[in-house]
Order: C-alpha cells, then structure tokens, then sequence
C-alpha cells in the first residue's frame, strides 16, 4: 500500500508540545466505499505509553481490504466482530503516520497491533463492527478535543434478545456490537411489549446485583408498549469460556416480551 511522501506527519518527544491529550482525529465511514473503507481526520494525542506526541496533519483512508499500513494490519476483515482503530508511527526513523484495524479483544483493552515494518508507536483512537456480511457498521463518531468519545449506531442494531421473557436476570451478549471494555456505558434501545400495566423491564450490567434501570409499563397491550434508550454499564463476563461485554434483563411476567438493541456507547481512549 502506497503512502502520501510528501506527509509531515510525524512523532516526536512529548516534552516538544503542549499537553494535548487526544485533539482531532474523528473516525467516519468513507462516503465512497463505507463497507470496507475508514476515514481518519487529522489530530494529534499522546501514544500508548504517553512518551511520544503523535501528529496526523491531512487525513487518511483505512483500507480494510488491504494488509498493513493505513488497511487491517493481519488477516481479513471477519464478521459479526468488533475492531480496533489505531493511530501509528515511528518515532526513530520518523516514517509518516497513518492508521490501522486490528481485530478487538482482551479483558480490558484492545490487542496489540501487529505494525507494519518500520513503525513501533500507536494509539488507540476508537472502535467499530462488522455486520453479519464482513461490512462496517455505519455509525457516527464525536471528534471532539478529549479523549472520552460517544459513538451512535447509523440504526439501532438487534442483539440476540427480541421477544425476552425471562422473569429472572439473563445475559445479553453484546460482544458483536460493542468493545470489550469493563463497565462501558451503552445506550440499549428496548421495545417492551408489556402483558399488563405496571409489569416491569429492569436492566443491569452482566456482573451487577442490583437494578440499574427499571422501566414500567403504563398500560397493557401490544399497541402500548414502551420504548426507551437507557443507559446501561455493560460488564466484562464470560460466556462459555470467552469474556464478553453483557448486560442482564429481566421482566416481571412471562407474558411479555421485550427486544433489545444498541443504539451506541461512549468510551475513553
């Protein structure tokens, strides 16, 4: 994959800049190719290890067809999974800096990229999922002078819980939508088809013991039921072996039905 020559975009001691801490950098699906393409906006932030301050000054294309360089940094894009965006550089040979995709995973934080040859600096500067046909999700991303970032669902997107009826608490994956972060905060959109007034939807995080968010039901019927966007802290557990980002539901009659999605999340880079 070719790169811009002329770019002056490099990494240099941190001592050399004012303390910004991430400025720029917003994430958006390419307008041209938004299945397989990313668009990273110019920026700057600290790196990994918070030694070296890292520039981005014109904007770069990320190409998940391709490997290395400003493009997935091994394998091919997969489905259904959540993928990390990093910001990379060199700080010795001051190559110029681009950006990558690496498959998301870990107990708390993404995986390490595999760099391209030449590059050993990287930052973590957001998140985004494939659908089930290998193609990015289309969502939005806050560009915004601070390292804590809101990302929105271009349409809220199903988890595996569409008519719910379970009376006690059950885990709702969300590995397939969300980052494996503990205690992120995701909005989750719910469409509660309550069997009679006053039955009740509560929400909590995949290891809490108490209820987060309860939402009654004012009258019964399929005609009234309630939709709502929560805000839930979604909690590392895990599931048949794999730790996974999941929140709880639970109804109050095993007459109702509930469907959850995802509308979006914040997080922090």
């Amino acid at each position: 994959m070719s790169l811009n020559n002329n770019q002056t975009s490099k990494a240099f001691p941190y001592s050399s800049f004012m303390p910004f801490y991430v400025n720029g950098l917003g994430i958006s699906n390419d307008a041209t190719t938004p299945n397989t393409k990313l668009d990273l906006a110019p920026g700057t932030c600290l790196d990994s290890t918070g030694t070296f301050q890292i520039s981005l000054n014109s904007p770069v294309v990320i190409d998940a067809t391709q490997n290395g360089i400003n493009g997935l940094d091994t394998g091919t894009l997969a489905a259904s999974k959540v993928y990390a965006v990093y910001l990379v550089t060199d700080q010795v040979t001051a190559l110029p800096s681009g950006a990558m995709i690496s498959l998301a995973y870990g107990s708390k934080t993404p995986n390490t990229p595999v760099l391209p040859f030449g590059y050993n600096t990287y930052r973590l500067v957001g998140f985004v999922a494939t659908d089930s046909m290998a193609h990015f999700l289309l969502g939005y991303w806050s560009n915004n002078d601070t390292s804590r970032r809101l990302f929105v669902f271009d349409a809220f997107q199903a988890t595996a819980v569409t008519t719910g009826a379970s009376t006690s608490y059950a885990h709702v994956d969300l590995s397939a939508l969300v980052p494996l972060v503990n205690n992120l905060n995701v909005s989750i959109y719910s469409n509660f088809n309550a069997n009679g007034a006053g039955d009740t939807l509560s929400m909590q995080g995949g290891a809490s013991t108490g209820d987060q968010v309860i939402i009654t039901a004012p009258v019964a019927g399929g005609t009234a039921h309630t939709t709502t966007i929560s805000s839930v802290l979604a909690q590392t557990v895990s599931l048949t072996g794999t730790p996974s980002p999941v929140i709880n539901y639970k109804v109050s009659s095993g007459s109702d039905a509930v469907a959850i999605d995802v509308a979006g999340y914040t997080f922090d880079l």
